[in-house]
């Protein structure tokens, strides 16, 4: 592999991430639409050991109150969405397609707005790592042009 292109598998791997944690997500949504969304809640953080009075929690548990099964469905649809054009955009870049330059500096600077807004409205780590590496993906795609030629 070129020097120019030892960052695409990186990208790659961020995108293959991101639809692997979406579908688990789906799943997960899908699944448990039908049981009640705050005993699943705790059952979770009792395995994964979160005290009940954490910020995490009492944030997981607002919204698991709001949670109806036509919202978890669509919320698990949205997810499973997002899953195939995240690795729609992960195997276009891994067979470095044309136009998968392109498909994914679209799609991925099309969320950027958003992003900004949420990071603006509530600054978390999280939310501003998101958007840094969604921000460097679209610059460093930008600028590399002759990976895919």
């Amino acid at each position: 592999m070129n020097r120019r292109a030892t960052l695409l598998p990186w990208v790659i791997a961020f995108k293959a991430f991101k639809a692997i944690a979406l579908t688990a997500l789906g799943i997960a949504l899908f699944v448990t639409r039908r049981t009640d969304p705050l005993d699943v809640l705790v059952r979770m953080a009792l395995a994964f050991h979160l005290p009940m009075t954490s910020a995490l929690f009492v944030y997981a548990y607002r919204l698991a109150t709001r949670l109806s099964i036509s919202h978890q469905t669509a919320l698990a649809l949205t997810a499973f969405a997002y899953a195939g054009l995240m690795g729609t955009e992960g195997l276009a870049l891994y067979l470095r397609r044309p136009w998968a330059r392109w498909f994914t500096i679209v799609a991925t600077s099309s969320l950027i707005p958003l992003e900004a807004y949420e990071v603006v409205r509530e600054p978390r780590p999280l939310r501003v790592l998101i958007l840094s590496a969604n921000a460097a993906v679209v610059g460093y795609l930008w600028k590399r042009k002759e990976v895919f030629e």
